[in-house]
């Protein structure tokens, strides 16, 4: 108890305007929610001044499957939920505002359908939404970038407060302009968070190392991986073949996680060019080299099961790998921590492993399916606008984040205290890309130079592909590049 204890004091340290506001918040009860006093609101919200839209609504249009992000209509007694409706409620109440909701369809296989709403209603000049949180990979297309108000320039908002995401900021404000903005409001961002699971029964029977102390040494890297788990294998349904009915060392598919490993071992899809824009990375050595060793690693060791995702699949049996006991390791989502927790075996997190112990920080990104917000031209005010993304975006930094990571994740869902003192090693290496960002409009209409393709191959020919897209990836740049700079630049 009293490591728990001081572990969440360190982290309180490091985060500390993170968590400035969140013990009150967090001890909140349903009945004490509506009333917010003074003394308990959140110093972020006191900062914005005196606003009162007089009962207004206002609309973001949003996800269904991901539409709890923007709000819920009661409490629940799910953690996380509850903090949202009590964070809804207390913004409503400070600005006077009706915070709503207008939820569509908007995965992947509906992309078109959920843009064509937004820019249709923009079009029209009806003014329906003040806010819009879509999926970030289809959200950053060319066409939609016409529709779309420059952050920049919303009244109100402090882009360099806590509660917003500066690396990704930084990477995709392109000549002053900034069309895209992630935050502690876009909870998707950390559930998508990219990490690797361990079941650690298999850990103590093949006389793993301590794997925690590897990560706090600066020892857990892609070649340790391979050393621990390439001949972790057994042949467990006895039928002679390797299915994913056998026990392995490490359970992947070459899909969405595979696009990880850009961050977790610092490969740039583009660097900054001589005018400061962004260009492709042609220093494709270090990449040549990735590719090369984990292509080997999953053709020719018996430790690992893989398989490539499609968008067509609905089930991935890698989690059931997982929660059968039947994976050492297996790379996926935070989120998936949920899932497990009904597993028999405890089960650990570790952050994606570095490409040499010489790398300063364990790095990972989310996967591309998380929320963006964007502000639609049509919005009928852009002070509103403006007020509400920073007041929810400073009320979900004081209570819904710290609920997720230190409730939900660190004591519900984690079996141990190093998980949690993992999950703050990864939260300070997030990384987030321009060429990752904007990799659907980027790879558009060429055969994709990346990890995924690439790794999939048993003889990955990574210099042939490359010179095979290198023209049509900087037209498709170029046409990016277009959005902010124009077309006589």
């Amino acid at each position: 108890m009293k490591r728990i204890l001081a572990l969440f004091l360190a982290v309180t340290a490091a985060f500390l305007p993170l968590f400035s506001c969140s013990e009150k918040a967090s001890t909140k009860t349903s009945d004490t929610a509506a009333a917010t006093t003074e003394e308990e609101t959140c110093p972020y919200l006191d900062s914005l001044g005196d606003y009162n839209f007089g009962g207004e609504d206002f609309v973001v249009l949003c996800r269904k499957d991901t539409e709890y992000e923007a709000g819920v209509d009661e409490l629940s007694g799910d953690i996380v939920e509850d903090e949202i409706y009590r964070r809804n409620l207390e913004v409503s109440e400070r600005f006077n505002v009706k915070i709503q909701r207008y939820a569509i369809e908007g995965n992947w296989p509906q992309r078109e359908s959920f843009m064509k709403t937004l820019m249709d209603e923009v079009a029209a000049g009806g003014g329906s939404f003040d806010l819009v949180l879509g999926y970030q990979a289809y959200m950053c297309s060319t066409g939609l970038a016409d529709y779309l108000v420059n952050i920049h320039e919303l009244p109100a908002v402090d882009l360099d407060a806590e509660y917003y995401y500066h690396d990704i900021i930084s990477q995709i404000t392109i000549n002053g302009k900034l069309l895209y903005l992630v935050g502690d409001y876009t909870l998707t961002v950390w559930k998508h968070l990219f990490v690797y699971f361990f079941n650690k029964q298999l850990a103590t029977d093949y006389n793993l190392p301590d794997l925690y102390q590897l990560v706090r040494d600066g020892k857990w890297t892609v070649d340790k991986l391979i050393e621990l788990s390439a001949n972790v294998y057994s042949d467990v349904n006895g039928n002679g073949k390797e299915d994913d009915g056998d026990l392995y060392g490490l359970a992947t598919d070459f899909g969405n996680i595979a696009d990880a490993y850009y961050s977790a071992f610092e490969i740039p899809i583009t660097v900054p060019g001589p005018d400061g824009l962004p260009m492709i990375n042609t220093d494709i050595s270090k990449f040549d080299t990735v590719v090369n060793k984990l292509s080997n690693f999953i053709h020719n060791s018996p430790g690992v099961y893989s398989f490539k995702m499609v968008s067509t699949m609905t089930e991935n049996p890698l989690n059931d790998m997982f929660v059968a006991g039947r994976a050492l390791f297996y790379p996926d989502m935070l989120d998936y921590a949920v899932i497990f927790r009904g597993l028999e075996t405890d089960f650990g997190i570790l952050p994606y492993p570095k490409w040499e112990e010489t790398q300063e920080l364990y790095r990972s990104q989310s996967w591309n399916g998380y929320n963006v917000m964007v502000v639609p031209k049509d919005a009928k005010n852009l002070e509103k606008t403006g007020v509400l993304i920073e007041a929810l975006n400073a009320a979900s930094l004081k209570s819904v984040v710290p609920t997720y990571f230190d409730t939900a994740l660190k004591v519900k869902f984690t079996r141990d205290e190093e998980s949690a003192e993992m999950l703050d090693i990864i939260r300070k290496g997030i990384s987030y890309q321009f060429g990752y960002f904007f990799q659907v409009p980027l790879y558009a209409g060429c055969e994709a130079f990346r990890i995924r393709d690439l790794v999939d191959k048993s003889k990955p020919a990574v210099a042939s592909t490359f010179r095979s897209v290198e023209n049509k990836l900087n037209a498709n740049l170029e046409t990016i590049l277009k959005v902010y700079i124009g077309e006589s630049e």
